[in-house]
């Protein structure tokens, strides 16, 4: 993303209306502006600086008297370019080191956990993760693994590497190279698709596949009438 250039008043104002609206929650109107922040200049011009800030997209406003607001963009823009960052404290950074030293070990799920319990000994406050709903989080790759004669396990990688596994039962042991030839089929039809498109078009992306073994044939007909128990974890985390 792209950001546009301020001269040093529009940042001072820019900075100035997301503060007032971060604290107040209301539009911030240049004569707010003027009042509680010392920025030397008059509400007009402050009221013209914000016209400015509009015309590059990082103000808004609901209606035409009201004051204006912070678009995306301007949140975009103060992080990158206005917010002052301090430095971390050693003892902070110690319980930062202790808590998440060993978050790799436990996957993304357990990372995110770990790194809402430190933003709650670190702030003081309630610390909240949000992962990514898994029926609308896109698949990345599908994996099949053979585990015994009866049983393939499904391999599911989504966005962000969270993983998940569903075990297919199938009649005779199936040779890797077969499950590596319906891997290869599933996915180049299911990959980089979310997974709620994926179980309402199931049978439209893998009903016009074919192979030559007789064991893939057997065992993508299995995938595709099973279709809702092998997404059944989707609907469960939603």
């Amino acid at each position: 993303m792209t950001l546009p250039t301020l001269t040093e008043r529009e940042r001072a104002v820019l900075a100035a209306v997301i503060d007032s609206f971060v604290r107040t929650a209301a539009p911030a109107g240049s004569r707010r502006i003027g009042k509680e922040y010392a920025l030397g200049v008059s509400p007009a011009t402050i009221r013209n600086t914000m016209a400015d800030l509009e015309s590059k997209g990082l103000l808004s406003h609901p209606y035409t008297s009201a004051g204006r607001l912070p678009t995306d963009l301007a949140y975009r823009y103060y992080v990158d370019a206005l917010m002052r960052w301090g430095g971390i404290r050693k003892r902070d950074q110690a319980k930062i080191e202790r808590e998440l030293g060993d978050a790799d070990a436990g996957g993304v799920e357990d990372l995110m956990g770990k790194a809402a319990r430190v933003l709650s000994l670190l702030t003081g406050e309630l610390g909240l993760a949000v992962g990514p709903t898994l029926a609308t989080a896109t698949l990345e790759r599908l994996e099949l693994v053979p585990l015994s004669s009866e049983k393939v396990l499904l391999v599911f990688t989504i966005e962000s590497g969270v993983v998940r596994t569903v075990y297919v039962d199938v009649a005779t042991r199936v040779p890797r190279a077969t499950l590596q030839a319906v891997s290869q089929a599933l996915n180049e039809r299911l990959a980089g698709s979310a997974i709620s498109e994926i179980q309402t078009t199931l049978h439209e992306r893998l009903g016009d596949l074919s192979f030559s073994n007789r064991g893939a044939e057997e065992l993508m007909n299995i995938f595709v009438h099973s279709g809702p128990d092998v997404f059944e974890w989707a609907r469960r985390e939603r």
